[in-house]
């Protein structure tokens, strides 16, 4: 409660003193004559860059700043063919006449350099050659350095604590949400600046039109890098038996851009990250595709915190074709196609303490995994985005599938499975958004998508012979699913962007079909097929249709905007399965309001308070009677009625920057209520969990506090930073027919700095910390079950040597350490050393990569939730050396 308070009250002391203090002024000479586009910045008495603009062509300029700290000011004037000039503020002078002292200058002797930040708008501009080393390879290298932007492990970028929501080159969409293979490609050299887009709207006949939080980033190609074809070429070998090759190609011209990326490699690296689409939970969600989720699964294995380069022993091998080409008219064809072949490995061994019923249960399982993936995704986009219409046809088909292998021991069972999963993905949205001769607008938008993703699962020889075949012991167990789908969203809008209100009006309709049906069979001693006796086999009929109305208002005047969204919707579900007399109907009105109210505290800061209640109702998932054996030890089937919750979430946001400072702060507190008639029984035995979804009310609460903060101190090239977050959540277990309340309360802490120490050595710093503690909200239920506390640190330190202009020793350490009570600390140490030479000539380099020196060959795990502790043990790759070659063509 107290790290709230102090929360609180930093944010209320930043919001009262952002006050704006305006500074107007006009440039010329002795003789009268006006002085333009001379670069004016305004500096505090530690010399550093306030803010800064250009003067008009009439030689008038005018600059805002937050008086945050009432310091001392002056203004520095530069100007080719002028004497430089230094003008002091005073507290009580807002307005200056400014006479500069004309200098010839031999034009051969300036260079001009872009500041390292700018602002214009909605649009902030790093300079990326301002914030490049010598080291970096690729643009992302770049953006995990400018302030305010983060690059989380997986690639997904954020901008002062927000996700992205689009990824542009030169104002093309290229990369169709995969932009993770981008900014690990693009060599930073060939982009000249990255571009912020805050409160960005993709829509040009929506510009000013229609409210937008969103935040977007696109890269600003150098001109000379547009004027060829560029790539690279890449081949390693080492030991014990790796390689890794890779060859790309890059072409961003103003009529066609392209990217194209091949790579194989089996020294653990995961290309399956690089094609993934950061935003394709939330498209779905815009649509309201309640796409279901997969039934089937091999098992309770986990993969651990650490860089799967550690334990992913692989064979993998990546094609990714991006093409962008404009055509007449405006339009414009993009074309993307990735491929995925992959063969990994991976050992491991786990156990699990359950405390139920004043008893504890051990569950301990040894696994060795061989998975072959497959992913072939393809995108065709037609588009024209102009002020006066928006036309967009987006066809996407991804067909994948996984093949997994496993031989366990599992308490008392030894056994092997193997589980198959295919996906089957299609989809096409149109949507065509024309402006009316009355400027109102008009949207129109069909989305179509079949869906489907069988699954089997076979394990061999028989196991839980007890629970599922009267004891009697037989050969296997053979468990299929399928759950095809198709769906439509069709909706027909107007906007009336004009007015004190602008108002939105739009009219859809859903409609989804589902079929699950489900088969589990017993291959008996004799070898004979037979079904479970204990229950029919799923055969699921789903239909739901959803009518829906949503007028929407927005409200902007001076610092005040307001977004109401008020969607009414009818939603009629049927769903039938003969098998089990089971036939219902269920129609009901929903209502999901959504408020946001925004405070613009000034240019830069801005305050958003947030409610919406969602009534959410349940899925075909929630309605099958028959079991099914989600895995080798879990069966799993329904007796409810359809699921319905209710959604209450309130949130706080607070964004605080100086991006000419180069300061970023964000804070944000959500509290959600939800509320449920259902709730997830399990019966916990020995070796099989019975999991049944029982109607019954049940609540749940969160509360999560958040922080960021980024500073670049840059005349001392020092970037510095750290987020915090807390959370609180209570919620209900049904185990073993008694209901138990728990509480989990998380907090975690992540700084990081990175520096020069001296021009030759770099410094880099890296840490995350979590403490987690579960425990009962009422311990007399059942007082065996303790309150655990666990701390987790992971923090690395990388120091780069850079002795001669192109020779680079690079070596990073990396320190994961558990803490928990009743155990032994488990500490680990990991070492990297990298030594690169860089061939400018050849446009070269040569590396020797070895990793894990202190060759570490295994990987504890501890993990806190609830009831439950367990413990997690991987083999690792040990000690690895690499020797690479690359060439930039």
């Amino acid at each position: 409660m107290k790290f709230m308070v102090s929360f609180l009250a930093t944010f209320a002391m930043l919001a009262s003193q952002a006050q704006e203090l305006k500074i107007n002024g006009q440039l010329k000479t002795a003789t009268g004559k006006k002085i333009p586009y001379a670069n004016i910045l305004l500096k505090n008495r530690q010399r550093g860059i306030v803010t800064y603009t250009t003067s008009s062509i009439d030689g008038n300029f005018s600059l805002t700043l937050a008086d945050t700290t009432r310091t001392t000011y002056w203004l520095e004037i530069n100007h080719i063919g002028y004497k430089k000039t230094i003008v002091s503020i005073l507290s009580d002078k807002m307005d200056y006449s400014i006479t500069m002292e004309e200098q010839p200058i031999d034009l051969a002797e300036v260079e001009v350099k872009s500041p390292p930040i700018s602002s214009n708008n909605d649009t902030l501009r790093y300079d990326v050659e301002s914030f490049s080393k010598s080291t970096d390879r690729t643009i992302a290298d770049v953006l995990k350095r400018m302030p305010g932007v983060e690059v989380e492990e997986g690639g997904q970028i954020k901008y002062n604590g927000k996700n992205i929501s689009n990824f542009y080159i030169d104002g093309d969409d290229l990369l169709n949400d995969r932009y993770n293979i981008g900014t690990k490609t693009i060599p930073q050299d060939m982009v000249k600046d990255v571009e912020i887009l805050q409160n960005h709207q993709p829509i040009e006949v929506l510009r000013n039109k229609s409210y937008s939080d969103e935040v977007a980033i696109n890269l600003k190609v150098k001109e000379e890098a547009k004027l060829k074809l560029m790539g690279q070429v890449k081949a390693s070998g080492g030991t014990p038996s790796l390689y890794e090759a890779e060859l790309n190609s890059i072409l961003f011209n103003n009529k066609h851009k392209m990217l194209h990326v091949a790579k194989v490699n089996n020294v653990g690296i995961d290309f399956e990250k690089e094609l993934t689409a950061f935003n394709a939970d939330n498209q779905l969600q815009s649509v309201n595709n309640q796409r279901p989720s997969e039934l089937l699964s091999s098992g309770t294995v986990s993969k651990p915190n650490i860089p799967t380069e550690r334990y992913n022993f692989n064979h993998s091998a990546l094609l990714s074709a991006n093409n962008l080409t404009k055509l007449k008219n405006g339009f414009q064809l993009t074309a993307n196609m990735s491929l995925l072949y992959d063969r990994n490995e991976m050992n491991y061994n786990n156990w699990t303490d359950m405390y139920v019923n004043r008893d504890t249960i051990h569950y301990s399982e040894s696994q060795k995994i061989g998975n072959k993936p497959f992913m072939t995704a393809i995108s065709l986009n037609l588009k024209n985005n102009n002020k006066k219409y928006y036309f967009n046809n987006m066809l996407q088909i991804n067909l994948s599938g996984e093949e997994s292998r496993s031989d366990l021991k599992s308490n008392s069972f030894d056994f092997s499975q193997r589980l198959k999963t295919k996906q089957y993905d299609f989809s096409n949205k149109v949507s065509y958004i024309p402006s009316l001769k009355n400027q109102h607008i008009l949207d129109i938008n069909w989305y179509l998508n079949h869906y489907n993703a069988p699954q089997s699962l076979t394990i061999s020889p028989g196991i839980n012979e007890e629970i599922l075949n009267d004891s009697v012991p037989f050969q296997s167990i053979n468990q299929v699913t399928h759950l095809p789908t198709w769906f439509s969203n069709l909706s027909v809008g107007y906007r009336i962007p004009k007015g004190l209100i602008k108002q939105h009006y739009l009219v859809g309709f859903v409609s989804e079909w589902q079929h699950l049906a489900s088969n589990l069979e017993l291959m008996q001693a004799s070898g004979e097929q037979v079904s479970y006796e204990n229950s029919a086999d799923n055969d699921l009929f789903w239909q739901r249709y959803r009518i829906n109305i949503n007028p929407s208002f927005e409200y902007n005047k001076g610092s005040w905007e307001s977004v109401l969204s008020l969607p009414l919707a009818m939603q009629k579900i049927n769903y039938e399965d003969a098998g089990f007399t089971l036939k219902e109907n269920f129609n009901k009105w929903l209502f999901n309001p959504t408020w946001n109210i925004i405070y613009n505290i000034n240019s830069e800061d801005y305050l958003t308070a947030t409610y919406n209640y969602n009534n959410q109702i349940g899925t075909i998932s929630d309605l099958y009677r028959g079991a099914i054996l989600t895995n080798y030890r879990s069966i799993q089937s329904n007796n409810t009625k359809l699921q319905e919750k209710n959604l209450h979430n309130i949130g706080l946001r607070y964004n605080y920057q100086r991006s000419l400072n180069m300061f970023f702060l964000n804070a944000s507190i959500n509290y959600s209520k939800i509320s449920s008639n259902t709730i997830l029984s399990r019966i916990i035995t020995d070796n099989l969990f019975q999991t049944v979804l029982l109607p019954f009310n049940n609540k749940s609460h969160s509360l999560t506090v958040a922080a960021g903060i980024s500073k670049y101190l840059f005349d001392i090239d020092v970037n510095v930073g750290a987020k915090i977050s807390w959370d609180n959540i209570r919620y209900n277990q049904f185990l073993n027919n008694q209901s138990l309340p728990f509480n989990n309360i998380s907090f975690n802490f992540n700084p990081y700095f990175e520096t020069h120490l001296f021009n030759f050595l770099f410094l880099k710093y890296d840490g995350k910390g979590s403490w987690t503690t579960s425990k009962m909200v009422n311990p007399e239920l059942d007082a065996t079950i303790p309150e655990r506390q666990m701390q987790f640190i992971d923090q690395s330190v990388t120091l780069t040597l850079q002795p001669f202009e192109n020779t680079f020793f690079k070596l990073h350490g990396r320190q994961l350490l558990t803490v928990q009570e009743q155990a032994e600390n488990v500490n680990y140490f990991f070492t990297d050393l990298n030594i690169r030479y860089k061939i400018d000539q050849w446009k070269a380099d040569i590396e020797l990569e070895a990793n894990n020196l202190t060759n570490i060959k295994s990987y504890e795990l501890y993990t806190l939730s609830s009831n439950q502790v367990g413990y997690s043990q991987y083999d690792l790759r040990g000690r690895t050396l690499l020797l690479r070659l690359s060439f930039r063509i």
